[in-house]
């Protein structure tokens, strides 16, 4: 029962700390110039 505890409790920390590093690799780069569309369609 105590390795269950473990077991679950070390897995709720690895999830945690792996979606915070998804989102801190994934923030960054979503930036987008403020003046700019997202896509350049060219002269319209």
């Amino acid at each position: 029962m105590v390795r269950i505890l473990a077991a679950l409790i070390i897995g709720a920390v690895l999830a945690v700390g792996a979606s915070a590093a998804v989102v801190n690799v994934a923030a960054p780069t979503a930036e987008a110039p403020p003046n700019q569309p997202l896509y350049n369609y060219g002269n319209r």
